[in-house]
């Protein structure tokens, strides 16, 4: 399920579903997705759509950057110590894996390296289920990188920031009750994650060491989290990861497979890839696509999409591409990266504003950028006198400028938060 803190302004939109029908969708700004135990996902959610190439909402990660600290991991001299007060939380034996291994077709508003679904307990009571996720900033490079330890960077407020706006840092949910809230949060103090190889930012091979997690309240008054006075902590001595997929690759990037495969978006906001392989079916024609991945019988440059029976090769475009060439009387996007008939996206409201100008035919619309790089239609200050302009896509929280905070567009039924926008603080 997603954690149930919203914020006072919900962006409306509707949204174009997997068998392209049409959807109505109200999506608050939420931080997170969370798991149901026994490797089940929950659907309690403040969204009402179905799975498919859709959906809205405002929130955002703010401005942490990236800087690696530089060393390699304490070589040559004496690492952190464990705290007196903390408790050992070994991951021996756990395969961590990414947000999207984790779920078919997901991704968290921020690169998550994360416990399987599968594993029901971590830290606390037995029969509850808990979760430790690993988070970093979606431009995060190569090296050694001290996590912040402000827990207000890991977990939104929903207020100052609506997704994690970490460089990276890691929070634990410990006991998820019957209601699908988590007991208790921790997050981190202090550790380092060293990230070793990146295919994409959700494609990453690391470690992370001398994980302090300590645990975390909120304020009611201020929303702001703090440290737990006298309060729990666990230590992670060292975990590491490989959550590269098979054939993973960058979308868009020349060479980005062998010469008979394409590289398929994964994520909404086309950041991820996957080589899959094609056939001869063209645009319009009818398709079959594997369960599990986007191998299909389409013409390479094209996803099967749709529901069963009756799905069809559509063209592949690029939301963050100043010129994603869709044809006439159609828009990138979606959540699938595809050209959409604006007849499928009249719901939505469509503006003909380009990124960066006013929003004058329609100031609520959910698609906006014309011919050019997809955005949203968002108005600074509600019913103020600032006029509502077209934000375009963003990929990562720290690309967003100082002042101005990563909102995201939730798509596919609400399960793929990547697709940001820099909006101001509430």
């Amino acid at each position: 399920m997603r954690e149930t803190e919203q914020h006072t302004r919900a962006y409306r939109v509707t949204a174009a579903v997997f068998a392209l029908t049409v959807a109505s969708s109200t999506v608050n700004a939420l931080g997170c997705s969370d798991d149901g135990g026994g490797g089940t996902q929950s659907t309690t959610t403040t969204t009402s759509t179905t799975t498919g190439t859709g959906g809205g909402g405002h929130g955002g990660a703010g401005d942490g950057g990236s800087g690696a600290t530089g060393g390699d991991g304490g070589a040559g001299g004496q690492g952190p110590v464990k705290p007196a007060d903390c408790e050992d939380l070994s991951l021996t034996g756990i395969t961590l894996v990414s947000q999207f291994q984790a779920q078919f077709d997901s991704y968290d508003s921020v690169p998550v390296v994360r416990t399987p679904t599968s594993l029901e307990n971590l830290s606390g009571d037995p029969a509850l289920f808990d979760r430790l996720r690993i988070l970093y900033d979606g431009d995060l490079g190569l090296g050694v990188h001290a996590m912040d330890g402000d827990p207000n960077m890991a977990i939104p407020n929903f207020r100052a920031t609506f997704v994690p706006n970490c460089s990276s840092c890691a929070v634990l949910q410990e006991d998820r009750n019957e209601e699908g809230q988590y007991t208790t949060r921790f997050t981190t103090r202090s550790g380092e994650l060293e990230l070793t190889e990146r295919v994409t930012a959700h494609q990453t091979v690391g470690v992370v060491r001398h994980l302090e997690l300590r645990e975390v309240a909120q304020d009611p008054d201020t929303r702001l989290y703090d440290f737990v006075p006298e309060g729990r902590c666990l230590w992670v001595e060292e975990a590491t990861f490989d959550v590269r997929l098979p054939g993973g690759c960058v979308p868009y990037a020349d060479g980005a497979c062998p010469a008979d495969q394409f590289c398929m978006p994964l994520n909404a906001i086309g950041t991820d890839g996957q080589c899959v392989t094609g056939g001869t079916a063209g645009i319009g024609d009818p398709c079959t696509r594997g369960s599990d991945s986007w191998d299909s019988d389409c013409e390479l440059g094209l996803r099967c999409f749709g529901a069963a029976g009756s799905a069809t090769c559509m063209q592949v475009c690029d939301v963050q591409s100043d010129a994603p060439d869709c044809p006439a009387q159609t828009l990138c996007g979606g959540g699938y990266n595809l050209c959409l008939d604006h007849s499928i996206l009249q719901n939505s409201g469509i503006d003909p504003a380009l990124a960066g100008e006013v929003c004058a035919d329609n100031p609520s619309a959910g698609y906006c950028g014309g011919a050019g790089r997809r955005g949203v239609c968002y108005d600074d200050d509600a019913d103020g006198p600032l006029e509502s302009m077209c934000i375009p896509y963003t990929s990562a929280a720290s690309q967003c400028a100082a002042g101005r905070t990563a909102g995201y567009v939730a798509y596919k039924g609400g399960i793929d938060l990547s697709t940001h926008f820099c909006v101001p603080p509430l």
